[in-house]
């Protein structure tokens, strides 16, 4: 993976590691189940949105023939929302 990529990543993975570490404050102290959820739902989010970009990346860097021009760059997002519909 391009380092620019990698720094990406590992910044959305703290990001996400800090929600986590909030949730378990959460259920350790009596926080209200809905809260939680909510908390839970956006960690979920995130990592979802983070697996999206290292998808991404792994196609620009490893599939023959794609390029990194902005044309092909939107053909690669067109195909990952096509992958997410499905």
């Amino acid at each position: 993976m391009a380092e620019t990529g990698k720094e990406e990543v590992i910044k959305r993975l703290n990001r996400i590691k800090g929600q986590v570490e909030g949730i378990l404050r959460m259920v350790d102290r009596p926080k209200h189940a809905v809260e939680i959820f909510h908390q839970i739902t956006a960690a979920k989010k995130a990592l979802d949105s983070t697996g999206r970009l290292l998808l991404e990346k792994y196609i620009q860097d490893n599939l023959p023939g794609v390029s990194k021009s902005k044309e092909e760059s939107l053909k690669v997002r067109e195909i990952l929302e096509i992958i997410e519909k499905f």
